[in-house]
């Protein structure tokens, strides 16, 4: 075949996004790059045909699938027959779980909100794969995302054939019957091999047993996840196709020691492979391994009139994997699974032989993986990690040679021999806590990572063709590489010119960003003059009790003001600015210090300071962080734009609403008033110290409560377009409809985040356009 699988595995995947994305924009990259594969690959007659038939294939594969994908239900349906597909996963007092309603035979995601701890004790043991339950519930769909570059959750449903969420009005186990099938056997096993591990492991060991065994990341908290994703080792917490190879080895070795002829070996590890994937989750990583290694054992049993490579397999295996489910290439594990692996098997006799030494080899593998995978995890993730050129060097060894064999004897060996192998689970159990110690250590270097936001097409296709290029050139290097270390400008050059083309843009933005009931307001001025946040938003806390902790419960500033930053390749902030101590004004503070660099805080100048705000100047101190109490009067310019305080008056003795920062600024030629929470008696006091105020853009104060934004702030300030941040659906009933009707009567347009998701004005020196990200 001499490596053309890879131009079929090209054609389809080009086919699979015509059909999925745009057609023309798709066509025409592939009539693009047809010559290629005559000139490159020297493809002509029939071998042309065929690819051209492999693009049309999975073209019109495509596009059964998408008219496939559609809803057979009303949404009014209240009463279901559902088959239990996997055992859920129980986080705090909510068990939630893919089922199959019989009727319809759709996938439907069960959300269900436990009422005890004795309860949820019950479903723990209880729920298993293969029941078959009568529920009675309510159908919602799934939200969209309401931020720009934030994870579209009703999307990733879909794309997984799932178009509703039921919420049952009661769930009992009596009302269901046992109906296991082959597939459900071999998922109890493995949740039955979960809690083995639960029940006879130490503590601190089971969540990596867990993923390392059965590919469940479950059990795995969400601060261990953090640290070795920042590290960028997370892949080894899946299984992986290494991962698979040891195994295959071992259990190889194991057949011949048996007395097993080569043959015979060959179809048992035929047979066992599948099972294997099924018993460890069919997650993509998983998949793709186990499909090439099925490929590559066929190939070498029954192909005597041809050769199949592993860059053959990978490409076969690909083909295969995308005709069966061609939603997967959106899939973030199954593109960076394919992709790093045609990465490094593409390298393999060009790059990674001329490497003489086996640290140099591994350190080599190591970056193609990471260059190889940055667009991915700059599009998803927003930021890579630069640490993990050194940290694989440590850790692909110890994970592969030491943990992963150490986790599998000792789980053999505990199911044979029981107490006797304790000895072996206490050296597991260090040997766990030491290494996820050391990544904790590690992942709070400073500049681990590399934060540069999500690239636009057009940087994306930069990235592309760049990267191609410095490959193609590091292959005809007759030397090592750094040798010729001027050859990596090329990456360096590339993620620059990211850097420029985002931080430096002649284009600026003021952004409300959807926090709910809250508010967080990003100000981006233009050719990075100037990055400034007007609050964070905030959670409100419930009491609870212990059993209905979460790993981890939403946050709205590290789970929603965060990620919007970094998408934006915000790594630093000039200004946070906290109105007022309010937790749906300052709550997301915490993680935004945390997580970004801030060089200053701005804090209203009031006497009175809320718990929240001395919360929040003890960890500024702690970061060696800026702090600045403003009050009317105060002002700081950036080029050409000022912005000036009008509230609170200095040395201000009240707190809470009245106490919040006003600004007043000029952007994109609108004349802005950003007013926090300010109330009736605030406004009245704003007025009578600036009756001259003109104003085009208000910040609809206290969230359109009732006691805010009055006759008189409107009659005086005559704006022409009213921002309302607030939650849908809020308990105070925000917007008041009396102060609705005041904007209407005022001819105020008016902007909501409740009803339009974050609403953005972008602009150019005295020009600008708003738009909104839900319309």
């Amino acid at each position: 075949m001499k490596t053309k699988g890879v131009v079929i595995a090209i054609s389809a995947l080009i086919g699979t996004l015509a059909a999925m994305e745009n057609s023309f924009l798709f066509i025409m990259i592939y009539l693009c790059i047809f010559p290629f594969f005559i000139k490159m690959k020297k493809m002509k007659g029939k071998e042309l045909w065929a690819i051209l038939l492999i693009f049309a294939l999975f073209f019109i594969r495509s596009e059964i699938e998408i008219l496939q994908n559609q809803t057979k239900l009303s949404g009014n349906e209240e009463k279901f027959i559902l088959f239990f597909q996997d055992i859920g996963k129980i986080n705090g007092d909510v068990l939630t779980m893919e089922v199959t309603d019989q009727k319809s035979s759709e996938t439907l995601l069960m959300k269900y909100k436990i009422k005890s701890e004795n309860e949820k004790q019950f479903l723990q043991k209880a729920l298993f794969p293969g029941l078959v339950c009568k529920v009675e519930g309510i159908l919602e769909e799934p939200e969209v995302s309401s931020n720009p570059n934030a994870f579209n959750y009703k999307e990733y449903l879909r794309r997984n054939q799932i178009h509703w969420l039921l919420t049952p009005f009661d769930f009992t186990i009596k009302s269901c019957q046992d109906s296991p099938t082959f597939i459900t056997s071999i998922k109890r096993f493995r949740s039955e091999g979960i809690r083995y591990l639960e029940r006879h492991f130490p503590k601190d060991s089971v969540p990596l047993a867990a993923a390392l065994l059965f590919g469940s990341d479950d059990l795995i908290s969400p601060e261990t996840m953090d640290d070795y994703r920042e590290l960028g080792i997370v892949h080894l917490l899946a299984i992986s196709g290494l991962h698979i190879a040891i195994i295959v080895a071992i259990f190889y070795q194991l057949l011949l020691r048996m007395g097993m002829t080569k043959e015979k070996c060959v179809i048992v590890l035929l047979i066992c492979l599948p099972l294997y994937g099924m018993l460890t989750g069919a997650s993509p990583s998983v998949n793709r391994s186990i499909m090439m290694t099925m490929i590559l054992l066929i190939a070498r049993r029954w192909g005597t009139s041809f050769h199949i490579s592993p860059l053959d397999g990978i490409s076969f295996t690909f083909l295969i994997y995308v005709f069966i489910s061609p939603y997967a290439i959106y899939n973030v594990g199954f593109q960076l699974s394919f992709l790093v692996t045609f990465s490094l098997l593409l390298s393999l006799p060009f790059i990674l032989e001329k490497c003489e030494h086996p640290l140099l080899a591994m350190l080599t593998t190591s970056f193609i993986s990471m260059l190889s995978s940055a667009p991915i995890l700059l599009t998803f993730f927003y930021e890579f990690s630069v640490i993990s050129l050194l940290v694989n060097l440590i850790y692909v060894p110890l994970f592969n040679i030491v943990i992963l064999p150490l986790v599998l004897i000792s789980y053999l060996s505990h199911l044979l021999l029981t107490a006797a192998v304790d000895p072996l689970l206490y050296l597991l159990n260090k040997m766990i806590q030491w290494t996820n110690g050391l990544t904790e250590l590690i992942s709070q270097f400073p500049y681990s990572g590399v934060l540069l936001g999500k690239p636009d097409p057009f940087i994306l296709v930069l990235y592309i063709g760049g990267f191609f290029y410095f490959f193609v050139l590091w292959e005809k290097l007759r030397k090592p590489l750094w040798q010729k270390s001027y050859l990596l400008l090329i990456p360096v050059c590339l993620f620059i010119s990211q850097v420029v083309l985002t931080t430096f843009s002649k284009e600026g933005e003021v952004t409300f960003i959807d926090v709910g009931q809250g508010d967080s307001i990003f100000i981006k001025l233009p050719y990075g003059k100037g990055t400034y946040l007007i609050d964070t938003g905030g959670n409100q806390i419930f009491d609870r009790e212990p059993w209905q902790e979460k790993q981890r419960s939403y946050e709205v500033g590290r789970d929603t003001v965060v990620p919007f930053l970094k998408s934006k390749g915000v790594a630093k902030l000039d200004k946070l600015i906290i109105t007022h101590g309010d937790l749906d004004h300052a709550g997301g503070a915490t993680a935004i210090m945390e997580e970004l660099r801030v060089k200053e805080l701005v804090l209203p100048d009031n006497r009175k300071k809320s718990e929240l705000e001395t919360k929040l100047l003890q960890q500024a101190k702690d970061k060696e962080i800026n702090v600045r109490f403003v009050h009317a009067g105060n002002q700081w310019k950036s080029g050409e734009h000022s912005f000036k305080i009008l509230s609170p008056k200095e040395g201000n003795d009240e707190s809470g609403n009245n106490s919040s920062i006003v600004i007043y600024t000029e952007l994109g030629g609108l004349n802005w008033l950003f007013t926090g929470d300010l109330e009736e008696d605030g406004e009245t006091k704003l007025l009578n110290e600036n009756r001259h105020l003109a104003v085009d853009v208000l910040k609809v104060g206290h969230h359109g409560s009732k006691t805010s934004t009055t006759d008189l702030l409107l009659e005086t300030l005559s704006p022409k377009i009213g921002i309302i941040s607030v939650g849908r659906d809020n308990r105070f009933g925000h917007p008041n409809k009396e102060v609705l009707g005041r904007l209407e009567k005022g001819q105020v347009n008016i902007l909501r985040t409740d009803e339009s998701g974050a609403i953005t004005y972008s602009f150019v020196k005295k020009t600008g356009t708003f738009w909104v990200y839900r319309p």
